[in-house]
């Protein structure tokens, strides 16, 4: 999906220039995301045909004004020192913005947030309040000390406009 699409035109990480959102048309997102998915003809035309992906272009430009905040608002005795207040930022197809998140980030909360991403994801391509999510909350798989683990830490998500 076209996330964090801001200008008419910018750079990836690989200085190679992208579109951006701006008055773009559900065709042109389709084009940009064929690009991306680098697929054979065949393997394109099953998806463009597909009425739920056709739901997803339809959504998709909106989707792109957002990006997906997890917040640190319980940690002890984070091994990777996770502190309250911490966010980790994704795109609102959930991949990890790494220039703007902490050096260190636990593995041991990916799979957790990963469940949580899917969920404002599914809410965001259909058309819905990404923020509509009743559970948004998780932690990390450490149990703590009580449990035989070194310490615990919780994090919130919510889905947010992107500024600027």
């Amino acid at each position: 999906m076209a996330s964090n699409l801001k200008t008419k035109q910018s750079r990836n990480d690989k200085g190679t220039a992208t579109e951006g959102r701006g008055g773009m048309d559900k065709g042109q997102l389709a084009e940009i995301i064929r690009r991306r998915l680098n697929l054979e003809d065949q393997d394109w035309s099953m998806i463009e045909k597909n009425p739920k992906f056709q739901r997803l272009f339809q959504n998709a430009i909106e989707a792109s004004k957002y990006r997906l905040v997890a917040e640190v608002i319980e940690s002890k005795g984070c091994h990777s020192g996770h502190v309250v207040g911490q966010q980790l930022i994704f795109d609102n197809s959930g991949n990890l913005l790494t220039k703007e998140n902490p050096d260190r980030i636990c593995s041991f909360l990916m799979p957790n947030l990963t469940v949580l991403i899917n969920a404002f994801f599914e809410n965001l391509v259909n058309g819905r309040s990404p923020n509509e999510i009743m559970f948004n909350t998780t932690g990390c798989f450490d149990t703590g000390p009580s449990c035989g683990g070194w310490g615990h830490v919780v994090i919130r998500m919510k889905a947010e406009l992107i500024p600027g």
